[in-house]
């Protein structure tokens, strides 16, 4: 079961403090706290991770797993020491597992540990979905459990957006879409999401979004920023011509044009069209945030 609420208990052991230094937090307002109607306090996790941000508090504990996780222990530890390795091969077993819910539960539990959100996206999920597909190609998972995990990554993610702390709104715009007959679309569910956490409003038009209709959406929509992800390389669908007649459109409307995904290097999608290749989250907000810093500063 996903945990979104901590105890007293729970904060004090996350950050390595006394029950009583938690309880003096919440009664003088600086970290929000709800009150059961025994008097018992509860935190929502996201409030919990939002006071550790703006205090500069970095976890020195860890919670406990949930007890019918065997591998617990071991999770713990790796959390504790940002072992990614060890963290990715947690992420593996939990997609693979037919327990509903436990991959939902392992997301909320690095959040919680305040593994930052392109952190857990770029270096856990990504890596672990990139394993998962070279099992397939080997042989030693079926189909159906790579799609299974596919979609059990995606209700994750969904259920651990709401619990992630979002900074106030930009007034920022982005389109995001997997353009021509792509249709892998986790990435760019990611960068969603990541976006949204920092503050953007998203236009998320999925997987198989026809070159007309994206910019028909860039035109109507006027975003700041538009990113497609490409994941099949060499696509018949989907040319160069195509990703240059997007491209050419953010750029109409004063937007920086964004290329991600695992194709995004390949030549034929003349990748010089785009103002920005991404190759990980976090290098694509942090460019983006760059890019309109510069475009908001007031001219000299």
């Amino acid at each position: 079961m996903q945990r979104t609420i901590l105890s007293t208990a729970d904060v004090a052991r996350l950050f390595n403090v006394t029950e009583t230094t938690v309880k003096r937090w919440a009664d003088e307002g600086v970290l929000r706290c709800q009150k059961t109607p025994g008097g018992h306090r509860r935190f929502v996790i996201k409030y919990v991770v939002e006071f550790a941000e703006k205090n500069n508090l970095e976890p020195l504990g860890v919670l406990q797993m949930p007890a019918h996780d065997e591998r617990a222990a071991r999770l713990q530890m790796a959390v504790l020491e940002r072992d990614m390795d060890t963290l990715v091969q947690g992420f593996i077993e939990r997609a693979l597992s037919a327990d509903e819910g436990k991959l939902a539960g392992f997301l909320s539990y690095l959040y919680e540990h305040k593994i930052p959100l392109w952190q857990i996206y770029d270096d856990i999920i990504r890596e672990g979905m990139r394993e998962i597909g070279e099992r397939w190609e080997r042989g030693e998972v079926g189909v159906d459990q790579e799609h299974r995990a596919s979609y059990e990554t995606l209700d994750a993610l969904a259920r651990l957006q709401s619990q992630i702390h979002v900074k106030p709104g930009s007034g920022r715009l982005v389109v995001l879409a997997c353009a021509g007959e792509e249709l892998h679309e986790m990435g760019l569910r990611c960068t969603s999401y990541l976006l949204e956490a920092e503050g953007w409003q998203t236009n998320f038009l999925g997987a198989r979004t026809p070159v007309s209709a994206i910019v028909r959406s860039i035109r109507e929509t006027k975003p700041a920023a538009v990113c497609i992800s490409v994941t099949q390389s060499g696509h018949s669908a989907l040319t160069g011509s195509h990703l240059r007649e997007i491209a050419r459109a953010a750029r109409d409307q004063g937007a920086i044009a964004v290329l991600g995904g695992r194709a995004a290097l390949d030549k034929g999608y003349s990748q010089k069209s785009f103002d920005l290749i991404a190759t990980t989250a976090k290098d694509l907000v942090d460019t983006l945030d760059q890019w309109t810093s510069v475009r908001a500063a007031p001219a000299n």
